[in-house]
């Protein structure tokens, strides 16, 4: 049953949520590759870069075949190499501006374009594997299968950070990483743990995903936390259920009002979902 109660601005996600990010392989060789060429596109103008890490999981075949794929790209003037330390695997793929130029078209939406002398400086370079492994998990969870392969997404379409910033411009917003929407037409937000947070950082989230499930312009119907380790995992839960404890019976000092109310905190921790599937393929993956 779809969802009628749908967030605020929804018109201006779906044009992001229907792009079709899956890969449907053919088993024309011809075809197979066009659909190569045109994900690997979408995803670097998505996510400001593709990464063969991504196109790897995304296309299961091997890694030498997968940067032939991307090289031929790169030859025919669509994507330009970035060699980095700050990649998991050393190098990350840019658009060109003909590039940009040919995901507008597949997209149907304008893509900003900034060039630059050096392609890796087109990027948010501090960001690089933060976004990898973003890139990665939305990506998984499009091509999620059952044990005997058939196709059971976790999610039907996504919205990037870098998009969702494009969207909301106000500095009272918190920013997310991603927004995905499920089969019955809920939204959710995505947060990728990567690092540990002091306990006073997850107040200050908690209290922005109250005001953006909560508020009168709700902008999502749920979070899904992903953490990128097992005690990144158990670290983050603890505070949660800490602050969930203790914020009801702390006042703010301006409005005289607790924190959270109980029925705020409730409605919170049942709509916070903490995703551990994705660990060990990221570990693996990422920091082996």
């Amino acid at each position: 049953m779809m969802n009628t109660n749908t967030p605020s601005l929804d018109t201006e996600h779906q044009k992001y949520f229907n792009l079709d990010m899956r890969f449907h392989k053919s088993t024309n060789p011809v075809l197979r590759g066009r659909q190569k060429k045109y994900l690997a596109l979408l995803l670097a103008a998505r996510h400001s870069f593709v990464s063969a890490i991504t196109c790897e999981a995304i296309w299961q075949i091997k890694r030498h075949k997968v940067l032939e794929s991307l090289n031929r790209i790169v030859k025919e003037g669509l994507l330009s190499i970035a060699e980095t330390d700050r990649a998991a695997d050393g190098r990350i793929y840019v658009l060109t501006h003909s590039g940009a130029k040919f995901a507008s078209d597949l997209m149907r939406i304008d893509i900003p374009f900034r060039s630059a002398q050096e392609p890796i400086t087109q990027v948010n370079q501090n960001a690089i594997m933060h976004d990898s492994i973003m890139s990665f998990v939305l990506s998984l969870g499009l091509q999620n299968q059952t044990k005997d392969g058939i196709p059971k997404p976790l999610w039907d379409g996504y919205l990037t950070e870098t998009e969702f910033k494009r969207i909301h411009t106000s500095s009272k917003i918190k920013n997310v990483d991603a927004l995905v929407q499920l089969a019955n037409g809920e939204v959710a937000a995505v947060e990728l743990e990567a690092s540990f947070k002091r306990k006073q950082q997850h107040e200050k989230t908690l209290l922005k995903l109250r005001d953006a499930m909560l508020g009168e312009n709700r902008l999502y119907d749920k979070v899904f936390i992903i953490p990128c380790s097992q005690k990144i995992n158990n670290d983050t839960q603890r505070f949660h259920k800490q602050l969930f404890e203790e914020m009801p019976h702390r006042y703010d000092r301006k409005t005289k009002q607790p924190l959270l109310s109980e029925t705020e905190a409730n409605k919170l921790q049942e709509k916070i979902i903490y995703r551990t599937k994705f660990i060990d393929p990221i570990e693996q993956t990422f920091y082996r």
